[in-house]
């Protein structure tokens, strides 16, 4: 009888948690068919984000983003893929760290750096890319509200970030960022991780992204830490692996110097 007792209360209070779970929704909450903003603590001043995109009902792509902080400053590197994750990130930096917002750096203008901006732009959070690139998302009635041609400096706390147009790649517009405090470059889609293989090539300019990934190399020889857009982070050793991955590509893909 007592078993029998406990099995019932132990079936009510799952379905209490269950039932609560379902109803206690917030506003951040993702649907059924939507993976949830992961936030990852580096270290006091880093933290890495990963966001999903969805490529069916039943399967997700992890994007990487980053967040540099120096004191009491932020700045994100890429947005969350879509307006509400961007905005639980922008949520947790200013409530939860309570930190200042300086900015959100797009590295390019596809969905998994640029997707969720308007939530950015809502909380009037400026934002810093390529001149190429706020021309591509001005197509699309998206502002970019510090545009660059070739370099640009972003002081946060006691800190500058670097970011620089080397050329194309992965897209025509892709730039990367520079931590020289850090030793630390994000480096976005352009950067692959250790074996991983070319991924997207819609937009992509293969046969001088080597090129373009050298110049990078020869720019920051004291890099320590590399942050891929999608994958594990690592050191130069990413820079060396996306060079010789594009390295031997023959496809004529001249269709994009157009």
């Amino acid at each position: 009888m007592i078993k029998k007792v406990l099995f019932k209360w132990i079936v009510f209070c799952v379905f209490t948690v269950c039932v609560s779970s379902c109803v206690e929704r917030t506003e951040f909450d993702p649907d059924a068919y939507v993976r949830p903003l992961e936030i990852v603590k580096l270290s006091e001043n880093n933290y890495q984000y990963i966001s999903y995109l969805k490529l069916s009902q039943s399967n997700f792509y992890p994007c990487n983003g980053y967040v540099y902080i120096s004191d009491g400053e932020a700045v994100v590197f890429d947005s969350p893929i879509d307006e509400t994750s961007a905005s639980q990130l922008i949520h947790f930096l200013q409530n939860e760290l309570k930190v200042e917002l300086k900015g959100v750096i797009v590295n390019h203008f596809h969905a998994d750096a640029a997707g969720g901006l308007e939530a950015f732009a809502k909380a009037n959070i400026p934002s810093y890319a390529s001149s190429i690139t706020a021309q591509i998302l001005h197509n699309d009635a998206v502002e970019i509200t510090y545009p660059f041609e070739t370099k640009q400096e972003l002081k946060v706390g006691s800190t500058v970030v670097e970011n620089t147009y080397f050329g194309p790649a992965h897209t025509q517009d892709n730039i990367v960022s520079y931590i020289p405090d850090e030793h630390l470059l994000y480096g976005g889609c352009m950067i692959k991780s250790l074996y991983a293989g070319k991924g997207n090539l819609e937009d992509a300019y293969v046969q001088q992204w080597p090129e373009t990934v050298g110049k990078i190399k020869e720019a920051y020889p004291e890099v320590q830490v590399v942050i891929p857009g999608h994958g594990g982070k690592g050191d130069a050793r990413l820079l060396d692996y996306t060079i010789e991955l594009f390295s031997d590509d023959t496809t004529d893909y001249s269709h994009n110097l157009e």
